[in-house]
C-alpha cells in the first residue's frame, strides 16, 4: 500500500512538473505577443505622429513653392524676395527659396530670398510633381542641405531645408527616394508621401519584446503548485475512479459466500456476501478504493445482480449483504430494491454498518430503512463492540438482528459477551457472533445461548457451485472474512 502511495506521489510530482513547464512556456509566449503588440501599437503611433508632421511641413513647403512659381513674372521683385523670406520663418527647417532658370548649357540662380543672384547653378531637369533629393553638401552653406524642387517650363522653384532639422524630426522614421531599389528590414513598411512624388517614408511597424525570467519563474511556480494541489490529483482521481468503474462493471469482481450457522440445528440460516476480484488486490484496499472513488453503489448493484443469478445454487435463501448510510441515502439503490421481487426482499438481510455518515443522515437513513422494512427487507446492526456508541445505534434505529464483532470473542471475560447476549435478548433481537475460528471459540459459545455463528470454523468465503471460475482468482473481501 506504501508503495501505490508512493507511486501516486511520484506520479502527481512528475505530471505536475511537466505540465508547470508547459504552461509557463505556453504563458511567456502569450506574455511575449501581448507585451510586443503593445509595444507595436506604441511604434506605430509614434511613427505616424512623426509622419503626420513631415507630412504637414512637406505640404507647406509645396504650398509655398507653387505661390513662388506663380509669383514670379521673370523678375526678381522685392515683393517676391520678401514673399519667400516670410516663408522661410514661416516653415521649420527651411534656409532658403530659390529660383534656377534652365540656360542652354547651365543653370543659373535667377532669384532667392536673400538676394545673392545671377550664380551659376547644376543645370535643372523637367520634371512633375514635387521632388525630394540630398543631402548635398551646399557650398553656399558649407553643410548638408535637402533640396524639394518643382519645375515650370525653364525654371526650377527650390526649398533648400537643413539636414540636421530634418534628422531631428525623423528619429525612427526614415526618407527613401528610391522605392525601387529599397531594401527592406524585417519588420519595417513604406508608404508614399502625399506630396512629393519620389518620397517615401520608411518605418517600423512591429517591435520584439521578450518577459524576464521573473515572469516565467512565477508562472513555473504558480502552475505548479496548481497542477500539484488541485488539477493533477483530480485528473488522477478520474481516470483511477473510470477504470475501477469499468473493472466493476465488466465483471472483475464477484461474490462469494460464507455461512452463517444456526447453533441449535446446525444448519445454515444465511449466508454473508463477499467481494472477490480476480487479479491480487487486497481485500482492504478494494473497498477502500470503492469508498474513495464513490462507487458503492455501482458496486453493490453488480453484487446484488450477482446474487440473484447463483442464489438458486445455495443450501438456504437467506443473504446478508453489507450497505452504509451513503448507500440508504442514495435513490439509486433504494429505486433497484424497490423493484426487486417481493420473495427476494424478504430473503435480503441488510447489515448496516456503523460509521460516522449514519448519524450525519440519519433522518434520511430511518425513512429509507421505513420504505424498505415495508418492502419486506430486514436489518442487521454489523460489528457490535468494535466503537464505543454501538448502543446509540441500537436505540436510533430498529434492527432485526445484531451481529457482535469478533473482537467480544477474542476478549478474555466471557461475561462481555454473555452481559450483551442478555441484554440483546431482552430488546428481543437475536445475535450473530463473528469470528469463530476454533474449537476453543466454540467451547467458549457452549455457555453461551447465542443461536447464530460465523466463522472459518463453519467454512470459508466460497463460490456459488455453479461458478466455475478459475481457481487462481484472488480474494479480496469487502471486510474481514471472520
Amino acid at each position: 500500500m506504501e508503495a501505490i502511495i508512493s507511486l501516486k506521489k511520484a506520479k502527481i510530482l512528475i505530471i505536475s512538473l511537466v505540465c508547470a513547464l508547459m504552461l509557463s512556456l505556453l504563458l511567456g509566449e502569450v506574455e511575449n505577443r501581448r507585451l510586443s503588440s503593445n509595444e507595436s501599437s506604441l511604434v506605430i503611433a509614434k511613427n505616424q505622429k512623426q509622419i503626420a508632421f513631415l507630412e504637414s511641413l512637406f505640404q507647406s513647403i509645396t504650398l509655398t513653392l507653387n505661390q513662388t512659381a506663380e509669383l514670379y513674372n521673370g523678375i526678381c521683385s522685392d515683393n517676391l524676395k520678401m514673399f519667400m523670406r516670410k516663408s522661410i520663418f514661416n516653415i521649420d527647417g527651411v534656409i532658403e527659396l530659390g529660383i534656377i532658370q534652365n540656360e542652354s548649357s547651365q543653370g543659373m540662380l535667377v532669384c532667392n530670398s536673400w538676394g545673392n543672384n545671377n550664380l551659376q547653378m547644376r543645370k535643372p531637369k523637367n520634371h512633375d510633381g514635387f521632388l525630394f533629393s540630398g543631402p548635398h553638401t551646399s557650398n553656399m552653406y558649407e553643410e548638408k542641405i535637402f533640396v524639394i524642387k518643382k519645375t515650370v517650363d525653364d525654371y526650377e522653384f527650390n526649398a533648400l531645408i537643413k539636414h540636421p532639422s530634418t534628422k531631428n524630426l525623423l528619429q525612427s522614421v526614415k526618407l527613401s527616394t528610391d522605392s525601387n531599389n529599397l531594401s527592406l528590414k524585417p519588420m519595417e513598411k513604406e508608404t508614399p508621401s502625399n506630396f512629393i512624388s519620389n518620397l517615401s517614408y520608411v518605418y517600423q511597424y512591429k517591435a520584439v519584446v521578450n518577459t524576464s525570467g521573473l515572469f516565467y519563474a512565477s508562472t513555473f511556480l504558480l502552475s505548479f503548485a496548481l497542477f500539484q494541489l488541485l488539477v493533477t490529483p483530480y485528473l488522477i482521481f478520474t481516470l483511477d475512479r473510470s477504470n475501477l468503474k469499468r473493472r466493476i462493471m465488466r465483471g472483475d469482481f464477484f461474490n462469494v459466500y460464507q455461512p452463517i450457522i444456526d447453533a441449535s440445528d446446525g444448519k445454515v440460516f444465511s449466508y454473508e456476501i463477499f467481494t472477490r476480484a480476480k487479479g491480487h488486490d487486497n481485500a482492504l484496499s478494494i473497498i477502500k478504493n470503492i469508498k474513495h472513488y464513490n462507487l458503492h453503489v455501482e458496486h453493490t448493484l453488480q453484487q446484488l445482480d450477482k446474487l440473484e443469478e447463483e442464489k438458486a445454487q445455495l443450501t438456504c435463501q437467506n443473504f446478508q449483504v453489507n450497505l452504509s448510510a451513503k448507500h440508504l441515502v442514495d435513490d439509486r439503490l433504494i429505486h433497484y430494491l424497490s423493484k426487486v421481487a417481493l420473495s427476494s426482499r424478504k430473503e435480503i438481510i441488510i447489515e448496516i454498518t456503523e460509521d460516522e455518515d449514519l448519524f450525519k443522515h440519519r433522518l434520511k437513513v430511518k425513512e429509507a430503512m421505513r420504505k424498505l422494512r415495508e418492502l419486506g427487507y430486514r436489518f442487521a446492526l454489523d460489528d457490535f463492540g468494535a466503537g464505543f456508541s454501538n448502543f446509540s445505534y441500537v436505540f436510533e434505529f430498529e434492527f432485526d438482528l445484531i451481529k457482535i464483532d469478533k473482537s467480544v470473542l477474542k476478549f478474555e471475560n466471557i461475561e462481555l459477551l454473555l452481559s450483551l447476549v442478555r441484554v440483546f435478548d431482552t430488546l428481543k433481537m437475536p445475535c450473530i457472533i463473528e469470528g469463530v475460528e476454533d474449537d476453543t471459540d466454540k467451547k467458549k459459545l457452549d455457555l453461551i445461548d447465542i443461536k447464530y455463528h460465523q466463522g472459518w470454523l463453519y467454512g470459508k468465503p466460497e463460490k456459488a457451485p455453479q461458478d466455475n471460475q478459475d481457481s487462481d482468482l484472488q480474494d479480496a473481501s469487502s471486510k474481514s472474512d471472520n
